[in-house]
């Protein structure tokens, strides 16, 4: 049995401008390291050995340099490294400690930077916890075991999210997020996967629906017995034509060759509006009497046509979402077709392979139906509240087992949709559930808790255990009376929680806010509580509760602190325009969208609003009765009477 060497990178602080060393002991501060790339290094390989070079000089206060001759001991990259990657599929790496000194290798456009940045948080602690916060400790020396070979093989090819910290370059980069939605890493950072034209829903773009209307009105789909440009008829041959040809113009001038995979979206739109002509019906019928059928016959074909061209790195990509989630029978998907099964439908309080959970068992057999003709699974899956943004949203104790069970079930790509308008809407947990997104797409087996704990101190400074308990109590509590979950689901909906529970979260959150220790960690405590208020005010629990006469002020506070953080929408869409509303006093936070001056029932609810506050006396008896409901809580709660 090999005996294990250590090998040590050290460096003296005393000293500004000494490198540091890595050696089987301690070694001396005049044993200088440095970065060892190729005599002609290509961009990707000088990216990845700055990018080491630039955070030891930081974390050892020297500079650590790289070089193409090494005379003492080093870090080798890419092709000067001697660690072995020919077996490893593409966007793979290796770290391995050979001879004293350690070697970085990757497959693909980004096994490189990933094992670079795995090298960098594995050994030296860097965790980019955020867009604005990074942690990385300061040291003299660090030990990197002499027996270290770490091999790590990506999860998926394709793995995305849409909240706000992963659309910065180096969070990406540094936690595994590949998709180019939202961020398009250049080809020296490992580049990104990228949709060719729309993300989603392009049908209509593709079939040219709005132009031929009115001259081709068979080329629409044909529902409730009327033509609508709300989608194409798929079994329509000129229509076929019409969406091949625009693919294939696309790629003409934008496919990279160079391009691990490129995708192109041929995807139905958002709506249920499908056809229903006879030829449609007859082909659904032979295949499973279910609406993809003709969806899947149309894109092969599309798919067919890419291939031919010799596009052999492109992907054409199609829904299973919503009438086209079932997967048809007789007819599969082309290799070279990805299916996206999306589980809006879902309950986000169980993990979705909870058998006990309906809808989530219906999902299950979809995605196992589907992987036994499609090869090319991805996934569409939600992670917020979109009718009620701004309230907390208790999915955290299903979204790494989600991402397990999408690994178990062959699916190759994960999109994670969340709080896409975020910069509209910015309350709650984005910026932590962001952070548990990338880690489980990066590793689903990683020890999350102790990535969250991390996040958490980082984030919110001291107090974070309180915020942990809080987050325990909400996902234990996440649902309706039965446990169910949805993503429009209202206040009453989405937490069941006791009077004592909701003081006991009170008190929780004081204790983060006053050991917050900068500004920036007691806003962040604060941005996130506004989310339990907003709960608390659609329940009318706590301060909100309609036996204090002083709700209708705080009801106007958290008007003020919403506007103050920048919130401009409370739902998805912009359709939850709240700013307008005239009652904010009297209606609850989650209604404030629908109390415009000129909407039906805001001057009544108005109207008598008012009346009800102008009740003085019989509400300072309710002050009375809610001072008396508090001091029996608060023994309660202390007590367990």
């Amino acid at each position: 049995m090999k005996k294990a060497i250590c090998i040590i990178l050290s460096l003296c602080l005393l000293l500004s401008a000494v490198p540091f060393a890595i050696a089987a002991s301690n070694v001396s501060v005049t044993d200088g390291w440095s970065v060892l790339v190729p005599e002609q290094p290509t961009d990707y390989e000088s990216y990845a050995a700055e990018k080491i070079s630039g955070c030891l000089s930081e974390i050892f206060s020297a500079e650590i340099n790289v070089v193409t001759q090494a005379e003492n001991n080093y870090i080798a990259i890419g092709r000067a490294s001697e660690a072995d990657v020919s077996s490893l599929k593409d966007n793979s790496y290796r770290i391995k400690a050979i001879g004293g000194n350690v070697h970085i290798n990757g497959t693909g456009v980004r096994g490189l930077q990933a094992g670079a940045c795995r090298f960098l948080e594995e050994f030296f602690g860097r965790k980019v916890y955020t867009a604005s916060i990074t942690v990385m400790p300061k040291a003299d020396w660090v030990t990197v075991p002499g027996n270290t070979d770490i091999v790590y093989e990506a999860f998926f090819e394709y793995s995305d999210t849409d909240w706000k910290s992963p659309r910065d370059w180096e969070y990406s980069l540094a936690n595994g997020i590949t998709g180019g939605t939202y961020r398009r890493l250049p080809y020296e950072m490992g580049g990104t996967v990228n949709y060719l034209g729309g993300f989603c829903h392009t049908m209509g773009a593709l079939c040219e629906s709005e132009k031929y209307a009115e001259t081709h009105p068979e080329y629409l789909a044909l529902h409730d017995g009327k033509r609508t440009t709300d989608q194409p008829c798929l079994t329509n041959p000129d229509v076929l034509e019409i969406a091949k040809n625009n693919v294939l113009s696309m790629l003409a001038s934008g496919h990279d060759p160079e391009a691990s995979v490129q995708i192109v979206s041929v995807t139905q739109n958002d709506n249920y509006n499908y056809c229903e002509c006879e030829n449609c019906k007859a082909y659904e019928k032979a295949h499973g009497d279910v609406r993809s059928a003709t969806m899947i016959s149309f894109v092969n074909r599309i798919a067919d046509a890419v291939k031919a061209a010799g596009y052999d790195n492109v992907a054409i990509d199609t829904f299973a979402y919503q009438y086209t989630r079932q997967a048809p029978t007789g007819i599969a998907p082309r290799d070279n077709v990805i299916v996206r099964l999306c589980t809006i439908e879902c309950c986000f309080a169980h993990t979705l392979d909870d058998p006990s959970c309906e809808r989530n068992a219906a999902l299950m057999k979809d995605l196992s139906d589907w992987s036994k003709i499609c090869s090319r699974i991805y996934v569409w899956d939600y992670t917020t509240n979109y009718r009620n943004t701004c309230m907390v949203f208790p999915d955290f104790g299903v979204i790494q087992r989600n991402i397990q069970v999408f690994y178990e079930n062959n699916v190759k790509g994960v999109y994670e949709e969340g709080n896409y308008y975020i910069d509209a809407c910015d309350t709650e947990f984005g910026e932590l559930r962001a952070y548990m997104i990338a880690k489980s797409l990066q590793n689903p087996y990683c020890d999350l808790d102790s990535e969250v704990n991390g996040f958490l101190e980082a984030y919110y400074g001291p107090g974070w255990k309180s915020i942990k308990k809080i987050l325990g109590i909400f996902t234990e509590n996440a649902g309706t009376e039965d446990g169910h979950l949805e993503i429009y689901y209202g206040p009453e909906q989405s937490l069941q929680l006791s009077d004592r529970q909701i003081r006991e979260i009170d008190d929780l959150w004081k204790n983060a806010l006053s050991q917050a220790e900068t500004k920036e960690q007691r806003d962040n405590v604060i941005r996130s509580k506004i989310s339990w208020r907003f709960w608390k005010a659609g329940m009318n629990k706590g301060e909100y509760s309609l036996l204090n006469p002083a709700r209708y002020n705080e009801k106007e506070q958290l008007f003020r602190d919403l506007k103050a953080h920048g919130v401009s929408t409370i739902s998805e869409g912009g359709y939850g325009d709240y700013l307008d509303c005239i009652c904010i006093r009297y209606a609850p936070p989650n209604e404030w969208d629908m109390y415009e001056a000129d909407e039906t029932g805001a001057q009544t609810r108005l109207f008598f609003g008012k009346i009800l506050e102008r009740f003085t006396p019989l509400l300072a008896m309710f002050g009375l009765y809610y001072e008396v409901f508090r001091c029996f809580s608060f023994v309660y709660y202390y007590y367990g009477c």
